[in-house]
């Protein structure tokens, strides 16, 4: 029987654009930010794409939330 094998990689960089880090409370949301954007985007044919977020989920962030912006991509072997 004759199969067909497809690997696919997602890269994605996040920058917190209000702190210096990203705050490590906000990696689970930014992910699922990620995975969310970029599945939606490849089912419309992009390959790569811009990332942005706003999370307010603790009391010391910005009262306007922490903004975030990145990038993904995929690879396909």
């Amino acid at each position: 029987m004759q199969s067909l094998k497809k690997q696919i990689t997602i890269n994605y960089e996040w920058r917190a654009l209000d702190y210096e880090n990203i705050i490590s409370e906000h990696i689970k949301a930014l992910e699922e930010t990620a995975f969310d954007r970029v599945v939606k985007m490849m089912k419309d044919g992009y390959t790569s794409g811009e990332l942005h977020d706003n999370i307010h989920m603790l009391d010391t962030d910005l009262e306007d939330g922490v903004n975030y912006r990145g990038w993904w991509s995929i690879t396909k072997q």
